[in-house]
């Protein structure tokens, strides 16, 4: 579970969302669900529930709202290989073999992405914390699972407060000079035309191809730390 690479977009959203960039869009990751993070690097456990000693029947509500100053904001115009990394990444999550497409992008020297529709989920992590303190809900230090962030203090646990998704996404091609240059938009619908997926592929402009998944993708997050008391289960917060 890496970061994409550093540009505009994803300085925008560590700086004013205090978000971070996922390399790769997962559908998996989203408010509620846990991370193990050993060293800086994040792996995903599972949802909160699962974690709490005898369940967690308790409502936590989820809110989603527009986020307008990510929604079709171009990326920085980055090196073929790079932007065809990152593109490769998005279409394995929708189950598209990146090598069936790159006929498409022959011309390709550089690549820039955007997002549309995107949209921020999100819990209170106040409202959280109530329900915890005023229900005496306790974590499950007998959980294997959980073991090794509990007996490791390099190793923490992360909650998972809020995500950006999209189900929208576009990639730009450019020439060296970074002059615009087509997209051979067939030979991408050729390519997904034998999957069972339902994913739309659609030229907006003679260098842009939009993807739309069926579904939502996350591609940031924030989390918090939380911690389990070994001995009583008690809940508390990291750094």
């Amino acid at each position: 579970m890496g970061r994409i690479c550093k540009n505009d977009i994803t300085d925008h959203i560590r700086d004013h969302f205090g978000a971070n960039p996922l390399k790769a869009p997962e559908a998996r990751i989203q408010p509620l669900c846990m991370l193990e993070v050993d060293r800086s690097k994040p792996s995903y456990l599972g949802e909160f529930k699962y974690l709490v000693k005898n369940g967690f029947p308790h409502d936590v509500p989820i809110q989603e709202e527009p986020v307008a100053s990510v929604s079709d904001k171009q990326s920085k115009i980055t090196d073929f290989e790079t932007g065809f990394q990152i593109l490769s990444g998005f279409l394995k999550v929708l189950g598209v073999d990146p090598a069936s497409v790159g006929a498409a992008f022959k011309k390709s020297k550089k690549m820039a992405f955007s997002f549309q529709n995107v949209r921020r989920r999100y819990i209170d992590p106040l409202q959280f914390g109530m329900i915890l303190s005023q229900n005496n809900v306790l974590g499950d230090p007998d959980n294997f699972i959980l073991s090794k962030a509990i007996k490791d203090k390099k190793v923490q646990l992360g909650l998972i407060t809020d995500v950006m998704v999209s189900n929208n996404f576009s990639i730009s091609t450019f020439s060296e000079s970074e002059i615009g240059v087509n997209v051979e938009v067939p030979l991408i619908q050729e390519a997904i035309s034998g999957l069972n997926i339902n994913v739309k592929v659609n030229k907006t402009a003679e260098n842009v191809v939009a993807f739309e998944a069926p579904y939502d993708l996350s591609f940031a997050f924030s989390a918090l730390e939380l911690i389990i008391d070994p001995q009583t289960g008690k809940f508390s917060r990291g750094n």
